[in-house]
């Protein structure tokens, strides 16, 4: 068996699909707070599409976990015992149930998760509540995101550090998998918040075009991601990763690979940004560029996921 630190689960699509809501979640939220701290007046349904949508697309997550483990139980175990043990793992800190471990990659997931989705509820909450003229609560929304954007960092980025610490042959080596992740969640994000706005219209055309700036970075630093994600794991040298590799570029899931998610996901929305998206930055353009980031970032999350999947004989 290939170095790992974990050994490799068989997970079905409806986790990948939790890694790339989680993504969006996690870029929508961050990128939020940023407007909200840069000019929450100015850039107001900026903030109020960013957190609306980081809420919803972040709910699915914890279901989605429960159905892939089965029962509700077995959810709750990953944070929590009826009976706290001292010897429940390698450096845990006990709160009476509730066990938090360092090195447990799903214990440390399961509490980044729900840490994040409760930070997004009261962000979404603090907006709301100001659209219904009920109260401001812009104190909670501040600070709900400041420390909420952490958390949206690390649900961002952890699905490809996770795959990283497994046993799976393509992903053994495969060091930059968890800054792919966060660039790529970063760019459909964006994406996500600009495809909204130009759908209901009436955005100032400057809020479009700051959008479009932050999915083309976001993009760029996907692909340098991407090309150190190729290299590193082509300079394992195994016979066995090899064949993981030739498995995304070569094979059954070369088209998907580089038709979806490279040139569909990263150069055809790079090549319209720099031609005039970000720019002219008009609705139809930005929801052009929007669909084809969304498109394209759910498509490399799913071949990489799927490809490292397979059982190599």
């Amino acid at each position: 068996m290939e170095p790992g630190l974990l050994k490799s689960a068989d997970w079905p699509l409806l986790i990948d699909l939790y890694f790339y809501l989680g993504g969006i979640a996690g870029g929508a939220f961050v990128i939020a707070t940023i407007a909200n701290l840069l000019d929450s007046q100015r850039y107001r349904d900026v903030v109020r599409v960013g957190y609306y949508l980081a809420f919803l697309t972040i709910l699915p997550g914890p279901i989605f976990l429960i159905v892939d483990l089965g029962m509700p139980s077995r959810a709750l175990h990953m944070f929590l015992v009826s009976k706290p043990d001292p010897t429940i793992g390698m450096s845990a800190i006990l709160v009476g149930p509730f066990h938090f471990k360092f090195f447990s990659p799903m214990n440390v997931g399961a509490w980044g998760l729900n840490g994040f989705a409760l930070l997004a509820f009261l962000g979404a909450l603090a907006v709301f509540l100001e659209d219904t003229k009920r109260s401001d609560l812009s104190g909670l929304k501040r600070w709900a995101g400041i420390i909420g954007s952490l958390f949206g960092l690390f649900v961002a980025a952890y699905p490809g550090v996770l795959l990283g610490a497994t046993a799976r042959p393509l992903f053994v080596s495969a060091h930059w998998l968890g800054a792919l992740y966060l660039a790529v969640s970063g760019a459909t994000g964006a994406a996500a918040i600009a495809l909204i706005l130009s759908l209901l219209g009436g955005q100032a055309r400057e809020a479009l075009s700051r959008l479009m700036r932050v999915t083309a970075f976001a993009l760029i630093i996907a692909l340098v991601a991407l090309a150190l994600f190729l290299v590193s794991v082509s300079g394992a040298g195994s016979v066995r990763v090899s064949q993981a590799l030739a498995l995304l570029l070569s094979g059954p899931y070369s088209l998907t690979f580089w038709l979806g998610a490279v040139v569909i996901g990263l150069v055809a929305p790079l090549v319209l940004q720099f031609g005039g998206a970000i720019k002219k930055a008009t609705p139809g353009l930005v929801a052009l560029v929007s669909v084809l980031v969304l498109v394209g970032g759910f498509l490399m999350k799913y071949v990489i996921f799927s490809a490292g999947q397979v059982v190599l004989s």
